[in-house]
């Protein structure tokens, strides 16, 4: 499950909490429209049954009116309760519940009853008389009808706010587990990635610069902080990087220096002396050429002394036979008998070399040879330069005692620095291994050719 970013983390548990809300809103929203639905089928039942009630309190008067004979003074009453009863059963929702054939006999009915053209008591009462009983059972019907919507009204309304009230309830506490969780899920991802970033920060205070990985895509703050968390210690590296190879070429001067003294300049003093004698105490004969002799074989010494502090700074091999010769040549100069090394080295892998490179790995692998040399009690080392899967890769294994257990989780130690270094100056990525031998180390260098570079920059 892809991670979310930071703002929608955080964003998160409201969202959830906001839009569960909104549901609980139209919930309560549709309970009241089902409740006033219900109000208003109870208000209906009313005004039917009123409309109704007046209309027969109006025909009762009218029959009174037309079976105690029409007179003169009654014709306004008459008329007023004519109006009364037609306005009433006419109403809409009163006509909306007579069934059909009461409907057709008050349509039928009315006219006579409402008519004012020289009343006649007689069609109004014969009327009146048909109609009323009818109305009367209408009338019976529509309080059987209000009696049963008022339970079923009660009825309705309490299980309309039960679900109401238990819905919310349920909604509610749903907001609220969900509001915790999700808050704790977002705290722990933002003090998980908070953690990492101060673990990476304190490192890099401290001074002790480990790599760190850089995020593959930026999603958020957390990622660009720790993209550029990455990139000063990368930075903080390639000074220290920097700072060791001055060092080293510090330590170099040293050692060129006491070779120069120790060796050199000492055989050029005895054999200045020599000269100094031979000139103060000039000799003839057999003593003389022994002292030539000696004073050339002094020479000797010192041009062997001086081309080998040359062959150290930089082998003439490496230049003119290449990186597998030179390291053989080494290794001869330095091998003791009770160790046999084996090279391999593809010719592809050796032509693909920058001089910087070649330099480098000689560097790496006479090193590395010498801490084997010093220190693994190997019997036998293996060297192996060759391309793999566009990658140049440099193995020396030996089947020594091996290194502890610190040293092979990557934590480095002082026989190890210079090589962390110097596979970093190349782009190369080191590594510890076990060895392919039953005991002993490996020592893994890797980096993407030159070729596969361009081509990965390059689409």
């Amino acid at each position: 499950m892809p991670r979310l970013p930071f703002v929608y983390q955080l964003a998160l548990a409201p969202a959830v909490v906001i839009a569960l809300l909104v549901v609980l809103i139209g919930y309560s929203l549709f309970g009241l429209a089902q409740i006033r639905h219900e109000n208003e089928v109870v208000r209906q039942w009313v005004r039917i049954t009123d409309h109704l009630h007046l209309a027969m309190e109006a025909g009762y008067r009218l029959q009174k009116i037309a079976t105690h004979q029409f007179e003169p003074a009654a014709g306004p009453e008459y008329l007023e309760q004519a109006t009364i009863l037609s306005g009433n059963l006419l109403y809409p929702e009163v006509l909306y519940k007579m069934p059909s054939h009461l409907r057709a006999l008050v349509e039928k009915e009315l006219p006579i009853i409402n008519s004012r053209d020289g009343f006649n008591p007689v069609p109004a009462k014969t009327a009146l008389v048909a109609l009323m009983p009818k109305l009367e059972a209408f009338n019976g019907a529509l309080w059987d009808g209000k009696r049963a919507a008022y339970a079923n009204y009660y009825t309705r309304l309490n299980s309309v706010i039960a679900n109401l009230a238990e819905t919310s309830l349920y909604i509610l506490l749903a907001c609220l587990l969900l509001a915790v969780v999700l808050s704790a899920i977002t705290v722990r991802s933002v003090r998980t990635r908070l953690g990492t970033l101060a673990r990476q920060t304190r490192l890099l205070c401290s001074g002790n610069l480990v790599p760190v990985d850089s995020p593959s895509r930026i999603r958020d703050e957390f990622d660009e902080l720790a993209h550029c968390v990455a990139d000063m210690t990368r930075r903080l590296l390639n000074v220290v990087a920097v700072e060791k190879v001055l060092q080293g070429a510090e330590h170099e001067r040293k050692r060129i220096a006491m070779d120069l003294h120790d060796q050199a300049l000492a055989d050029l003093t005895a054999a200045a002396r020599m000269l100094e004698s031979a000139e103060k105490h000039p000799l003839g004969g057999a003593e003389q050429a022994q002292q030539l002799l000696m004073l050339g074989q002094e020479i000797g010494n010192i041009s062997t002394g001086i081309r080998r502090i040359i062959d150290d700074l930089h082998p003439q091999t490496l230049d003119i036979l290449g990186l597998e010769a030179a390291t053989r040549s080494f290794l001869e100069r330095n091998a003791t008998a009770s160790m046999d090394w084996a090279l391999h080295f593809e010719q592809a892998a050796e032509q693909a070399l920058t001089e910087f490179q070649r330099v480098n790995l000689f560097r790496i692998i006479s090193e590395s040879a010498t801490n084997v040399l010093q220190h693994a009690h190997a019997s036998v080392g293996e060297i192996a330069l060759r391309i793999v899967d566009d990658h140049m890769v440099l193995t020396i294994d030996d089947d020594g005692i091996g290194l502890a257990a610190d040293a092979i989780s990557g934590t480095p130690g002082h026989g190890l620095s210079n090589l962390r270094q110097r596979a970093r100056a190349m782009g190369a990525v080191f590594s510890l291994e076990h060895s392919r031998f039953n005991t002993g180390t490996r020592l893994d260098f890797r980096w993407l050719l030159a070729a596969s570079r361009e081509t990965s920059f390059h689409p």
